[in-house]
């Protein structure tokens, strides 16, 4: 199906995917034009979401400014970009919530995707469930998206991979399941009736003998904002933090994110926003 833009987005669109081509940086295509590939439900946003390795990183920025872009990295653990006008092309390294970093398995899942005139490799709708189910906060919820994938490409969701993904977060992907049979009644076969059946018999076994969780508190890997008074006022411990640090990675980072985001909620609460 051909994706409806204007010129001049695709142009830059294929001027971004052509620089990462010729500079040899492995990457997969995601967001809006990954989920039309899949369900041919099209949104434009006006952006390029690419998702790579953070070891190549660098090389795209340096391919992205090669080829006109000016590039910035906003987040290190997970986001830069590289805008043209009012596009952008987002280069994506791991999760926002700094739960895992792109790696091989995600390219190795990809299939190809022609995308203006262009054979491209595209996110797997598995791993785009997968990450999406993370995308849970007041201002953006990835809900339908996840639905959307489930109807119109469950036999291209890898469902021991999925199960594999989530892990210990598994009462996520039972979430997003009941919302999907919720949404779609009458295509609830399209989910393996052993998927529900599995998780429904760990839910019933935790019920009985609950598990230690992971973490005592999850909500800040769903919503940056919503979880802070928790957070600041309850004492509930950022998970992003221990997350952070089995990663390898600062948990100064986090700090710093959750100091940003907390000025944020204060600017947007002067000026009467929600």
């Amino acid at each position: 199906m051909k994706v409806d833009v204007p010129a001049a987005e695709e142009a830059t669109y294929v001027r971004a995917l052509c620089a990462l081509r010729d500079a040899g940086v492995p990457h997969l295509v995601g967001g809006a034009l990954a989920l039309h590939h899949y369900t041919g439900i099209w949104r434009n946003t006006k952006d390029l979401d690419l998702f790579l390795r953070p070891a190549d990183r660098d090389a795209a920025l340096a391919a992205l400014a090669a080829a006109g872009f000016r590039v910035e990295v906003l987040a290190p653990h997970w986001l830069a970009k590289g805008y043209a006008g009012e596009m952008f092309v987002d280069l994506i390294s791991g999760f926002g919530n700094w739960l895992r970093p792109v790696d091989e398995s995600w390219l190795e899942a990809s299939e190809p995707m022609r995308l203006f005139g262009l054979e491209v490799p595209v996110l797997s709708a598995t791993d785009m469930v997968w990450v999406k189910s993370y995308v849970a906060g007041r201002e953006r919820f990835d809900g339908a998206d996840i639905a959307h994938l489930i109807r119109h490409a469950h036999d291209r969701i890898d469902w021991p991979r999925l199960l594999a993904r989530f892990g210990e977060h598994w009462e996520l992907l039972l979430v997003y399941l009941h919302y999907y049979r919720f949404v779609y009644p009458q295509a609830r076969e399209l989910v393996p009736r052993w998927v529900v059946e599995q998780l429904m018999a760990r839910l019933a076994a935790d019920l009985r003998a609950p598990a230690a969780p992971d973490h005592p508190f999850r909500g800040p890997l769903l919503d940056r904002f919503a979880y802070l008074p928790d957070i600041e006022h309850r004492g509930e411990p950022d998970p992003r933090e221990a997350v952070a640090q089995a990663r390898g990675l600062s948990r100064q980072e986090v700090v710093a994110q959750r100091v940003i985001d907390k000025r944020l909620v204060e600017e947007a609460r002067d000026k009467g926003q929600p």
